[in-house]
């Protein structure tokens, strides 16, 4: 009889039914492991044998260091992405204007990722006839070029802090053609002070033309101001819907701390003031403006002062003098919400929750936001939370209760079995949307949910089964991986790729059981495998080292 072995045909319908067993998370249920993998596995996008030797190397808190002292720019990390193809691909077409295109179908590199903001004025230019893949490839190119970074990028606290703004600071450059062009200014303007002055970044995405979009503030001038980006400004970027106080006090001097000169909280009159403040803060995109007047067409941040409301404001009960200097009423907002308490908070609780655990430990964050206040007016504020935060005993106390969302998943999965990504096609995006998970597509400005209740539904867990199966798939298209052959038998074979991800011990009893389970003889001389038996043998057992919890908490 043909002794009979671990293929993904065999494997994936038991995989369908342990999923729940096998990786649904249950908190304190991944013991703390080795100090290099705890926090490699919260500070970077999972650890590999390159980190691990580096954390070897350098120490805990060398590491830490290293990882906050590293420059943005990496001369390896830049040569992938110049190297990188994204393929687009559309039929030929006219628009409603009688504007034609010809069929396209290439493999282009990621040159958006670089471009001056005023060489993509083209892309929201309706004269000009293109296809719409045409004016959303910027962002496309950004999303491609996220999974190349979170996996190479030697600056892995970088990248983690990077996607941690894009949450606080949500944008969804999907929702038309100038979020979709001018995204890879705001992806820029994030990565470079992920670690700096919280005040410096505030005042970068309150000018970033595709938050400006994404939010309508580009349109914004006065009677009647636009609200939207005032509220998101005070609910999710600063002060947090915690310190909205509008249920409780219905006029100002109600509210604590009014009568000391700051409010501790804010009201619907505070976002109606605060929208007031910031009219006139638009986009210079060639724009009728008055009579006779054109914004210019710079692709970045454009200041109209004749739309501006310039009358006396009160904000967080600070009294605002009518008349300021030009944008000063909208930086004087900034310089408040940037020093108060409310926001200092808010912020670290937030970065506590990212990087430690769902509810971090109260006294924690009132000791995070002591260090965000003292550090106010320091260019490396940020990287002082971060420290305080690293070097804290409840950092090395809590065990992994964190899950992965789809896109760490996906990043901690390539960076462990050493793939090279080059996302050519980005079907990563689309199977990553398919478990909730939308890279920079995202439409609520609240961002993705940092909880774990938000990724443990039947739908999603399944779609992280095929996120952990197909990865590594030809038609995946995001990753190339070679599954040599080797001597010994499958069943050392299965082991040695499960413990790239969760190691010997736990490898090695993993893999035992499932062979156990389905039958199949684990003695099997790797050698008498196909070069597709083989792959699919890998396959299967990097899925089920992938879908438990020693890999999928953190």
């Amino acid at each position: 009889m043909r002794p009979k072995m671990l293929t993904r045909r065999a494997f994936h319908q038991s995989m369908l039914a342990a999923v729940a067993t096998l990786a649904l998370p249950r908190a304190g249920r991944a013991a703390v492991g080795p100090q290099a993998d705890l926090w490699l596995n919260r500070l970077s996008f999972g650890a590999d044998e390159a980190s691990r030797t580096a954390f070897a190397a350098l120490g805990a808190e060398g590491w830490l260091e290293a990882q906050l002292a590293l420059p943005v720019a990496d001369a390896g990390l830049d040569e992938r992405l110049a190297a990188a193809r994204l393929r687009i691909n559309y039929e030929a077409g006219e628009d409603e204007n009688g504007h034609k295109w010809r069929a396209t179908d290439e493999m282009r590199p990621l040159s958006a990722l670089t471009a001056n903001p005023a060489d993509l004025m083209r892309l929201v230019d309706w004269s000009q006839g293109m296809n719409y893949d045409e004016r959303a490839r910027p962002a496309r190119e950004v999303i491609a070029a996220s999974l190349i970074r979170a996996v190479h990028a030697p600056a892995q606290l970088r990248e983690v802090m990077t996607q941690f703004w894009h949450d606080h600071f949500n944008v969804n450059s999907a929702k038309n053609e100038f979020t979709a062009a001018f995204f890879a200014s705001h992806d820029a303007t994030l990565r470079q002070h992920v670690f700096g002055n919280f005040r410096v970044m505030l005042g970068e995405v309150a000018r970033s033309p595709a938050m400006l979009y994404y939010l309508n503030n580009d349109e914004s001038r006065a009677s009647p101001a636009n609200e939207n980006y005032a509220r998101e400004l005070l609910e999710l970027h600063t002060l947090g819907a915690g310190n909205y106080l509008n249920d409780r006090f219905h006029h100002w001097h109600e509210v604590p701390g009014a009568d000391a000169g700051l409010a501790l909280g804010y009201l619907d009159l505070d976002v109606y003031e605060v929208a007031r403040a910031f009219t006139g803060w638009s986009v210079g995109d060639g724009r009728w403006i008055s009579e006779g007047v054109e914004a210019p067409r710079t692709g970045q941040f454009h200041y109209v002062e004749a739309w501006h409301d310039p009358y006396q404001k009160r904000i967080l009960a600070v009294e605002f003098e009518g008349n300021a200097a030009p944008m000063a009423d909208g930086e004087r907002v900034l310089d408040i919400l940037a020093r108060h308490p409310g926001t200092a908070s808010f912020v670290c609780e937030k970065i506590a929750r990212r990087l430690l655990a769902d509810a971090p430990d109260p006294g924690l964050v009132a000791r995070l936001a002591e260090v965000f206040l003292a550090a106010v007016d320091a260019p490396d504020q940020i990287a002082q939370v971060l420290r305080a935060l690293v070097l804290s005993p409840e950092f090395a106390a809590t065990p992994p209760g964190k899950l992965r969302r789809p896109f760490e998943m996906l990043a901690a999965l390539y960076r462990a079995t050493g793939a090279e990504v080059d996302s050519p096609e980005i079907a990563f995006h689309w199977e990553l949307a398919r478990a909730g998970w939308y890279q920079h597509e995202y439409g609520p400005p609240t961002g993705h949910s940092d909880r774990i209740e938000a990724w443990t539904g039947a739908s999603t867990l399944n779609r992280t089964v095929d996120l952990a199966l197909y990865a590594h798939e030809d038609w995946f298209a995001s990753a190339r991986i070679e599954f040599s052959a080797a001597d010994g038998t499958q069943g050392a074979f299965a082991e040695g790729w499960a413990a790239r991800l969760i190691g010997d011990q736990a490898a090695g009893v993993l893999v035992g059981a499932a062979l156990a389970d389905l039958g199949i003889d684990p003695a099997v001389p790797v050698g008498d495998l196909s070069a597709e038996n083989r792959r699919g043998v890998a396959v299967a057992a990097i899925a089920l080292a992938a879908l438990t919890p020693e890999f999928l908490l953190r």
